[in-house]
C-alpha cells in the first residue's frame, strides 16, 4: 500500500498515512529538524478524506513560510462522544498544551473549523493562549491566494453545473465557526467576486445536520441538510461551497439538488466526490497516557503517550 510521510513536530514521531486515507502508522522518529514557530494541523477529515492534499498544502506552507512545520495529532472532540470524555478531553487538552508549549509552537493554521474551536479551547490558560490558532482559507488569502475563475469554473462543470453563464455559489458556514467566521471570511476572500451571492456575503451558521448525525438523528440530520440547498437554491445558488470536510459529505448525502465542493478542491484543482469519499474517519492521533479503551473495542485513533511513545 502507498504511503505518505509526515514528521509530527509535536510528538516527534514520523507518520506513514496510507494514500487512501484507510490508516495511519507510528513508523520512527521524525528528522527533528528544528523547532518550527508556526505549524499546519490538516485534523482528520482532511487526512482520512484527501491524504495527498493534505500533503501538497504542508509542502507549500512550508515553502511560503506559513507553516514550517505539521501536526497530525486529533483536536480531541471525538473524546466528546466517548464514555467520561469530559474528563478525558480535559486530559487531553492538558498534554495537547503542554505539547505545543515545549515544541516552541506560536502559531497553529488549521485547516478544520472543528480543530481550530478545538484548539483555540484546549490552548487557553489563565496567562492567555499557548498559540494562536489562525483558520487556513484566512492565511492563504492574506499570502495572497485567490481561486482562479477558469479553474473554478472547470471544477464545477465536472459536478454537472452548466457553464452557460457566470456560476454563483452559496457559502456554508459551519457552525464551529460562528462568531469569529475566520473560515466564513476567509473562504470569500479566495473566491472570484463574481461567484458571491449578495445575501451570502456576510456569513452566518447553519447547521449541516452532522450534530443530529452524531446523536443518531439521521431522519432530522438529512432534513437539515436539505434545507440548507433549499435556501441556497432560493437565492440563485449553482452549488454549495463548504469551508468544512464535516459539512461538505453531509450535505452531499442529504440531498442531489445542488452540487457541494469544498473551497480546496477549486484553489488546489483536486476534485473530490463527496458521495463516494464519505467515511468513518479512520486516521485519529491522540495525546493520552494509556488509560483508554482498549485496541478492538470500538476506539478509531491510535493513542500516542505523553513521552510521544506509541500504546
Amino acid at each position: 500500500m502507498d504511503e505518505l510521510y509526515f514528521d509530527d513536530a509535536l510528538t516527534g514521531h514520523r507518520i506513514a498515512l496510507r494514500a487512501d486515507g484507510a490508516g495511519a502508522r507510528v513508523c520512527g522518529r521524525g528528522a527533528g529538524a528544528g523547532k518550527p514557530r508556526a505549524i499546519f494541523f490538516p485534523g482528520c477529515s482532511l487526512l482520512t478524506y484527501a491524504p495527498a492534499l493534505a500533503a501538497v498544502l504542508g509542502d507549500y506552507l512550508a515553502e511560503t513560510g506559513i507553516a514550517e512545520g505539521v501536526s497530525l495529532l486529533c483536536c480531541g472532540k471525538i473524546l466528546d462522544f466517548e464514555e467520561g470524555g469530559t474528563a478525558r478531553r480535559a486530559a487531553a487538552d492538558g498534554r495537547l498544551r503542554a505539547a505545543v508549549a515545549a515544541a516552541g509552537v506560536e502559531r497553529i493554521v488549521a485547516a478544520c473549523p472543528n480543530c481550530a474551536a478545538a484548539l483555540t479551547a484546549a490552548l487557553a490558560g489563565g496567562d492567555g493562549p499557548v498559540a494562536e490558532v489562525v483558520p487556513l482559507p484566512a492565511a492563504l488569502a492574506q499570502a495572497g491566494c485567490a481561486i482562479d475563475p477558469a479553474a473554478a469554473a472547470a471544477g464545477l462543470a465536472a459536478k454537472g453545473v452548466a457553464q452557460g453563464r457566470p456560476c454563483r455559489l452559496w457559502v456554508h458556514d459551519s457552525c464551529p465557526d460562528r462568531g469569529a467566521y475566520g473560515f466564513g471570511r476567509g473562504v470569500r476572500a479566495l473566491l472570484p467576486p463574481a461567484m458571491l451571492i449578495d445575501e451570502n456575503r456576510a456569513p452566518a451558521s447553519r447547521c449541516c445536520g452532522s450534530t443530529a448525525r452524531a446523536a443518531g438523528r439521521f431522519d432530522a440530520a438529512l432534513s437539515q441538510g436539505a434545507r440548507r440547498a433549499e435556501v441556497a437554491a432560493s437565492f440563485g445558488a449553482d452549488g454549495l461551497l463548504c469551508a468544512c470536510m464535516s459539512c461538505a459529505p453531509s450535505l452531499a448525502l442529504a440531498q442531489d439538488g445542488l452540487p457541494v465542493v469544498h473551497y480546496l478542491e477549486l484553489l488546489c484543482e483536486y476534485p473530490l466526490d463527496w458521495r463516494a469519499v464519505a467515511r468513518p474517519l479512520a486516521v485519529r492521533f491522540l495525546l493520552e497516557d494509556g488509560d483508554g479503551p482498549a485496541a478492538g473495542e470500538g476506539r478509531s485513533f491510535i493513542a500516542l503517550g505523553p513521552r510521544g511513545e506509541q500504546l
